[in-house]
């Protein structure tokens, strides 16, 4: 079996989805030279050819991935991300091969979205590896008339990790104006307002004062102007710190004392969970996309509604009233990342699919 992977600048738990799988199978990766993850492709072995799709109808990029899909006549082309897929589709329009796609949000999936038509709604394309049950969920309510993306297309498969590649040390707080005697919570958010920050804003200002409770803005959150005009209308707006991007946000959040999920939007499998749980780190979590899959409520963390900054209020409290539940959680959590979110688990199971794909072709 050959597999042409196309992507760009690949994170690792999709480096190591293709470094597993090119020991099963013969494995070429086009990707983005740039990307942090490279060097760990190259270290391991794994065929690397250069690409930088600059948008959706690339040319050029849609022309190497056609030479290299017909020069090594591929039996299955993995587009990981919406790029990526319009180009594979448009370069292997008449080839032999399975053209398979990545979806990791709930959001976006419409008829009525232009866009889709020639990715994720094209008739070509055979396959999406879907990151959660919640996503797949939502490709299969996308629906005009007649038209709709058949089940059989899509594929649940849980984006891997392995708890091993987050460990080392905690971030020091102090250096964002954290007093090393507070309690701290972070939030990890993009520069968009939709990830919950006013929720969590709204949910802070209740919090009893006498709890010295600090708040981390972590990522591109800092350079949203709305953002920092509500912080100032904080009854302590002294205590949230905006932290800018961070390339080693687990330090940040293995400092803390839990992490919050406040997003309101279309979560797939959100990472920053994940990592939380990696690193044992007490979780609340609004119940957006594919995250209930990941946050068991009362079990591997709390779960809340989106939106509802009474209730988040009230699980931030408990986890900070009940520490010693709390750090239960977060040991049930880490034992649910290697019983169900595996690294190895995503290998096999993409492994599967794959075969699974192939022997329906040769069947016919």
């Amino acid at each position: 079996m050959k597999v042409l992977f196309v992507t760009d600048k690949c994170d690792r738990p999709e480096s190591e989805l293709f470094i597993g799988l090119s020991k099963k199978i013969d494995v070429t990766v086009m990707c983005h030279p740039e990307g942090r993850n490279y060097p760990l492709l190259k270290a391991a072995g794994v065929n690397l050819i250069e690409i930088k799709l600059s948008g959706r109808f690339d040319k050029e990029g849609t022309k190497k991935i056609q030479e290299e899909l017909y020069a090594g006549d591929y039996d299955i082309v993995h587009a990981f991300n919406s790029r990526a897929v319009t180009c594979a589709l448009r370069a292997g329009r008449n080839h032999r091969a399975k053209i398979l796609g990545y979806r990791g949000v709930t959001t976006n999936m419409s008829y009525f979205q232009p866009e889709n038509w020639f990715s994720f709604l094209s008739p070509r394309l055979d396959g999406v590896f879907c990151v959660a049950e919640a996503v797949r969920q939502s490709m299969l309510q996308a629906r005009f008339l007649w038209w709709h993306i058949p089940p059989a297309k899509l594929k649940t498969i849980y984006k891997g990790h392995k708890p091993e590649w987050y460990q080392g040390d905690a971030a020091d707080l102090t250096e964002f104006g954290v007093p090393k005697d507070a309690k701290v919570m972070c939030c990890l958010s993009r520069n968009s307002m939709h990830k919950g920050v006013p929720t969590l804003l709204d949910a802070f200002d209740e919090l009893p004062s006498d709890l010295n409770m600090h708040l981390l803005l972590v990522g591109n959150i800092d350079q949203n102007k709305e953002a920092h005009v509500r912080v100032e209308k904080c009854k302590h707006p002294e205590r949230v710190h905006f932290t800018g991007y961070s390339n080693n946000p687990t330090a940040i959040i293995r400092a803390c004392d839990l992490l919050v999920s406040a997003s309101e939007s279309g979560e797939g499998l959100p990472r920053v969970v994940v990592e939380a749980m990696c690193v044992e780190r007490p979780v609340v979590a609004t119940d957006a996309g594919g995250t209930p899959e990941l946050v068991l409520d009362g079990e591997t963390g709390l779960l809340v509604k989106q939106g509802d900054a009474d209730q988040l209020k009230r699980a931030i409290v408990e986890v900070l009233d009940k520490p010693g539940e709390a750090m239960n959680r977060a040991e049930n959590a880490l034992k649910r990342i290697y019983a169900v979110f595996g690294a190895e688990e995503t290998v096999r199971n993409t492994y599967e699919w794959y075969q699974e794909l192939i022997f329906k072709k040769i069947s016919k």
